[in-house]
Formats: structure tokens, C-alpha cells, sequence
């Protein structure tokens, strides 16, 4: 069920972006978009609350980059965080219902509330601050 969420968010944050090209240099709108999603999901874990969230994400980080990230960087993802906070609440709203609705719902009603969370979402909506 978590993956069918997932997917629905990746797909409202694609449909933000019809009509923008690459947003950032280094990485492309798909890299952008799992980022975005990370930040989506401790956003929504942490009930909108930025530093658990960021310092949740730079925890996960440590053990997948294989070296240990100075503590210094974990400013980087607090703005980080700080932005996907700023730009994609409906999104974060979408996973937090899923969370809330996981453990004493069927599907059908979980999906349902998701995309209930998403139906605003409009073509090319993305803001880049």
C-alpha cells in the first residue's frame, strides 16, 4: 500500500512540474522528485515539524553515503526541508492521511483519501521559492 501512495505523490509532483525543464544543474527532475519524496514522508512521520524531519533525513543518510557527514551539512538539510515544507503541503497532507489511515482502513479507503489530498494539485504548479 505504501508503494501505490508513494507513486501517487511522485505522480502529482511530475504533474507540478509539465512545462519546467531541468530545475536544478546537478541533478534531474526524477532525482529531484525521490529527494522530494524523502523529505515528503519525514515531513509527514514528524507532523510538519522541519528539524526532527531534517535531522531524521541526515540520520537515514549517514549509513547509505558509507562516510560519515559532518554534522555541519545538516543545515543544508534543514533548508532542504524547510523548501519541500513551503512548496509541497498537499503532497505531505496526502502521506500524513496515509499514515493516519494505514493501520484501520481498507485500501480502496486509504487511496481514496490520498488522492482526495492531491485533486487541487495543478498542471505546472511548481514554485521554485
Amino acid at each position: 500500500m505504501e508503494q501505490i501512495v508513494k507513486n501517487l505523490i511522485k505522480e502529482s509532483l511530475k504533474k507540478r512540474l509539465i512545462g519546467w525543464e531541468n530545475i536544478d544543474p546537478t541533478l534531474s527532475n526524477s532525482a529531484l522528485i525521490d529527494r522530494w519524496l524523502t523529505e515528503i514522508m519525514a515531513l509527514a512521520y514528524n507532523n510538519f515539524d522541519i528539524e526532527s524531519s531534517a535531522q531524521d533525513i541526515f540520520e537515514l543518510q549517514q549509513p547509505l553515503m558509507g562516510v560519515l557527514i559532518p554534522e555541519k551539512y545538516l543545515e543544508d538539510y534543514r533548508a532542504s526541508v524547510s523548501l519541500c515544507n513551503n512548496r509541497f503541503f498537499e503532497e505531505i497532507s496526502a502521506f500524513q492521511k496515509y499514515v493516519e489511515l494505514r493501520n484501520n482502513e481498507f485500501d480502496e479507503v486509504i487511496i481514496d483519501a490520498v488522492k482526495q489530498e492531491l485533486e487541487d494539485i495543478e498542471i505546472g504548479s511548481f514554485m521554485l521559492s
